[in-house]
């Protein structure tokens, strides 16, 4: 390893440290913050009509190029992982990893991992990060699957966007918050649009799996984007408040398009009550879907790896 290379891996385990102790930090506000509303107060939802109004801001010009470039490539457990930069919303570049199995495939099924807020993409090549990403991405791999994931508006690489400082936190900035959230969700759209370019994805096997953040992102892409398959929501706040209404899932979930979903949820968790949890189920209009409780608060289980696994081997 030269020295350039180790000064960037010093680098990156630096940012990996101080990004865990801000989202500790976080956590112990969400626990400190966070109201929850009785199980009687209902999920605020929308009209048919205000729900198309929103969808429109998900829509994007599909005339603009992607301008996609392969920046390096390397191996990740035996898979090659390529760094891949694309133009997002408003002329962004948005920083991207895409890791295929070299299993000798021609054409690879494909999962686009979302991660919780304050995370960033290299989260996903790390067993003892917040969302298990090694153990998610690792066990996707071996079972032949592609994996794409990107880092979120004002997140990991893109720290610059937001002059070096964290994201907003939603409860306390939630228009800015908005437009981290749809915009990420668009830029996940070019994302499907960059794979629909290659011929090592198979582009009717797509997938999609968020947390948290994620989670918000995955009720929205799935409620707007056909083409995704099979989708995972786990940890997703359920709140209540109308100014948070345009990125609520409960504002997306009765549009779900998908072939199926699958929700995890924790029953121990800060950011929602299980019972307002089980009503936004509820609300997913599609036969093949299921929702899991683990005994967490606002982190996964070690477990949810293989079950992420295992719901796309049976539905993608």
């Amino acid at each position: 390893m030269n020295t350039l290379d180790l000064s960037n891996t010093i680098f990156k385990k630096l940012l990996s440290f101080f990004q865990t102790i801000v989202f500790c930090f976080i956590q112990l506000q969400v626990v400190a913050q966070v109201e929850k509303l009785s199980p009687e107060t209902p999920l605020p939802l929308v009209s048919n009509e205000v729900y198309q109004a929103l969808a429109q801001f998900l829509e994007y010009d599909r005339n603009i190029p992607l301008d996609d470039r392969i920046i390096s490539k390397d191996e990740f457990e035996g898979s090659t992982k390529e760094s891949i930069v694309f133009t997002g919303v408003n002329n962004s570049k948005v920083p991207a990893y895409l890791i295929i199995p070299n299993d000798g495939s021609a054409t690879h099924p494909i999962v686009f991992l979302i991660d919780g807020i304050y995370g960033s993409k290299d989260r996903w090549l790390q067993d003892d990060s917040w969302p298990k990403g090694g153990l998610v991405t690792k066990s996707l791999l071996n079972k032949g699957y592609a994996v794409m994931t990107l880092d979120a508006v004002y997140h990991g690489e893109r720290s610059y966007e937001n002059d070096f400082i964290p994201p907003p936190w939603p409860r306390q900035f939630p228009y800015q918050a908005r437009q981290v959230f749809l915009n990420t969700a668009i830029e996940y759209r070019r994302a499907i649009d960059y794979i629909s370019t290659r011929n090592d994805i198979d582009t009717t096997r797509i997938g999609v799996m968020g947390l948290s953040m994620g989670g918000l992102i995955t009720f929205e892409l799935t409620s707007v984007d056909t083409r995704i398959k099979s989708a995972v929501a786990g940890l997703t706040p359920v709140w209540k408040a109308r100014e948070f209404q345009p990125w609520l899932p409960s504002t997306y979930a009765s549009h779900i398009k998908c072939g199926s979903f699958l929700m995890f949820m924790g029953n121990e968790d800060p950011v929602y009550t299980i019972e307002d949890a089980h009503l936004l189920f509820d609300l997913i209009p599609i036969d093949q879907k299921e929702f899991v409780e683990y005994n967490v608060g606002h982190e996964p289980p070690i477990e949810y790896a293989k079950k992420v696994t295992d719901w796309f081997l049976k539905n993608l």
